[in-house]
């Protein structure tokens, strides 16, 4: 099978499973968002950020290094499992003293129970992080849907019975233990690999030099992504927190996804290609663009049409998340634009660069937080904005410089896609704005926006949807 059809075969899969998993967590989101309070939703995203970055310690970069190595032995992976095991231990016992300190600081008691029991999920993630790069390195994501699907659909179904039950926030907290220690067990079910009893210090010494700037970088950038949460419980409210996660969620439904799909799919691809620098810059052209023919016009329909969705799904209740929504709508489709370049460095090996990037994103960042902290969530999600769109064009810099594929490239190869998704929302605004119901909005306005955008792809001649429509066809035929 040619890398393209293999990678396109590989993202097909995982895109299946991320759609099908973040429908059904779409779904249980609105039943469980209508129950529960946006305090309730504060609380539980403080709690994550303490998961979140425990769990990028416990992988330290070295599942990614194991991806990226292509001569990887047994010793090599046996030793990143116990490595991961050793690691979500030491930070198990670190929350488990923090715990009382966290809900002191935040003046609310029950979190420190919540997080010492939530915590235990960092046990079982890392008992099954290799089993899932292993089925990664095979591109084997068929499997790994099966698995995910059935713990998500477990996980899902116990916290909306708890929510309607009366158990607040821990619904929450059990949707997440559930869904580990079920993905835990049927990952072992499905897995042939066992790990060898040994732990190889030149194993650790060969990935580290990868890993380590992998490690740094994606710290960086997870402690930076939730210390939001953290000031905005602090020093705005746990209420507002619950406003501004909820609104983040919905276009999170899709950068997650698509997020997931290329760190999946890209690096163990792309990698068998990157000492063959042509080669390279044509596939990622064509996943560029191919890209971008969906979730630009996706984003910006979103951003329309948010009010709508939030108050017909969620209830008046939640309005106040309305304009995040629509913020990160656009913040979320250039991040994914700009994400690939940072897969390219990843599979040329180097990570350096893209730790150097990150340096200067997170000042950007910091910054740009700072500034709008005293002025409401509003303006942090336009701060959050205006950093994406300074790190698209740090994160083309590289690729421009290495291989001849910068931003301005990138943004010419674009230019016919971002003109048609803009013509196509203008005209689904002007014709929604003078419906009244939200409901007749929602069906009326997918219609309009299909039809509009398909006839100006036409006019354009985009042929990424030919080609997407052909490797659809070899795929189902093979399937």
């Amino acid at each position: 099978m040619s890398l393209g059809n293999k990678m396109f075969n590989g993202m097909a899969w995982s895109a299946i499973e991320r759609i099908s998993i973040q429908a059904i967590q779409f779904v249980l989101g609105i039943i469980l968002a209508r129950i529960l309070t946006p305090k309730e939703y504060g609380i539980i995203g403080i709690l994550l950020v303490f998961i979140v970055v425990s769990q990028v310690f416990i992988d330290s970069g070295f599942t990614k290094a194991l991806i990226q190595k292509q001569d990887r032995t047994e010793n090599d992976i046996s030793t990143v499992f116990f490595f991961n095991i050793i690691i979500s231990i030491v930070c198990y016992i670190i929350i488990w003293i923090l715990a009382p300190f966290v809900a002191q600081f935040y003046e609310i008691e029950s979190l420190s129970i919540l997080l010492r029991v939530l915590a235990l999920s960092l046990i079982s993630n890392a008992l099954f992080t290799v089993p899932a790069t292993l089925y990664t390195i095979e591109l084997d994501f068929k499997t790994l849907t099966k698995i995910n699907l059935i713990a998500t659909l477990l996980s899902g179904g116990v916290a909306i019975y708890l929510a309607y039950s009366g158990y607040g926030v821990w619904s929450l907290v059990f949707q997440t233990i559930i869904k580990s220690f079920s993905t835990l067990i049927f990952m072992w079910f499905f897995l042939r690999w066992k790990p060898k009893w040994l732990f190889s210090k030149s194993s650790i010494k060969s990935l580290f030099s990868f890993g380590s700037k992998l490690l740094a970088s994606s710290l960086l950038n997870v402690i930076v992504n939730n210390f939001y949460s953290l000031f905005i419980a602090k020093f705005i409210s746990a209420k507002d927190l619950g406003y501004y996660t909820r609104g983040t969620q919905f276009s999170d439904v899709i950068f997650s996804t698509v997020n997931a799909i290329f760190d999946r799919v890209l690096l163990p691809g792309l990698s068998s290609v990157q000492n063959q620098h042509d080669i390279l810059i044509k596939h990622t052209r064509t996943i560029i663009r191919a890209t971008a023919l969906f979730v630009i016009p996706l984003f910006l329909f979103i951003a329309v049409m948010s009010k709508p969705i939030v108050v017909y799904l969620l209830t008046d209740k939640w309005i106040l998340a309305v304009p995040i929504l629509q913020i990160f709508c656009v913040a979320r489709l250039i991040t994914i634009i700009s994400g690939i370049n940072v897969n390219l460095l990843y599979t040329i090996g180097r990570t350096d660069l893209a730790l150097r990037q990150q340096y200067l994103k997170i000042i950007v960042r910091v910054v740009f937080f700072i500034v709008a902290l005293n002025y409401g969530i509003v303006f942090i999600a336009l701060a959050e904005l205006a950093s994406t769109a300074v790190h698209f064009f740090i994160n083309t810099y590289y690729p421009g410089k290495i291989m001849k594929y910068g931003p301005l490239n990138q943004l010419k190869d674009l230019s016919t896609i971002i003109i048609s998704s803009i013509i196509m929302v203008i005209s689904v605004f002007i014709i929604t704005f003078y419906l009244d119901n939200d409901l007749i909005k929602l069906l009326v306005a997918p219609i309009v926006a299909g039809s509009i955008y398909y006839f100006l792809i036409k006019l354009f001649k985009i042929k990424e949807l030919d080609l997407i429509k052909v490797k659809a066809k070899g795929f189902l035929n093979k399937k």
